[in-house]
């Protein structure tokens, strides 16, 4: 396995994405937020508050701060993440954060032999509200680095297979073997990875 420097960094990713704010009073740069909100959930943050605390504790500091690209020491508060949470692009998110996962795969490489990528449909916990359902997302990770490396959304009331098509077209397929379960036993989902270059 290549040393982590190898690794690309999320952070010129998430910076690259458009920022769906105003520039008047615009404090803090899209990437360092997104960024910040990423480190902070990967250390079991689990809600907005809890983010903006993470980032403003005082044992990451002004370092932390400037790798993820902030120009201030202060981090963002509470109702700086809402706004930004609430007008992100969420597609244009997931297609950097995507692009982000298959260089990081790319970069620590593999063994011989195909790569494993699971294919399984999740909930969002918490996404449900009353007259909302919950929000279905199918995901491909990658078996031996633990990666999701593209997902998709599943149409409210639909099959997990109707967002197949989607998740194969953000994903690179050949030379993996991807494992599904039986909801997707069907010749034309073998057909339409076997086209990628894929197994199953």
């Amino acid at each position: 396995m290549p040393p982590p420097a190898a690794v690309p960094a999320l952070v010129p990713y998430l910076a690259a994405l458009p920022d769906p704010r105003r520039g008047q009073g615009r404090r803090h740069p899209l990437g360092a937020i997104l960024a910040l909100s990423c480190a902070a959930m990967l250390a079991g943050a689990d809600s907005l508050l809890a983010i903006a605390e993470w980032g403003r504790d005082p044992a990451g500091g002004a370092p932390l701060a400037t790798r993820l690209g902030f120009t201030r020491a202060k981090t963002p508060c509470v109702a700086t993440l809402h706004r930004v949470f609430r007008r992100l692009d969420a597609a244009a998110f997931e297609a950097a954060v995507g692009a982000w996962a298959a260089d990081a795969a790319g970069a620590v490489g593999r063994d011989p032999g195909p790569v494993g990528v699971a294919v399984d449909g999740k909930v969002l916990r918490g996404s449900a509200a009353v007259g909302v359902p919950a929000v279905r997302l199918l995901a491909a990770l990658r078996h031996d680095l633990g990666l999701t490396l593209a997902e998709a959304r599943v149409p409210d009331g639909r099959e997990e297979a109707t967002a197949l098509p989607d998740l194969l077209a953000a994903l690179v397929v050949e030379g993996a073997v991807l494992t599904l379960d039986a909801a997707f036993a069907e010749r034309a989902v073998a057909a339409a990875i076997a086209e990628k270059g894929g197994t199953t």
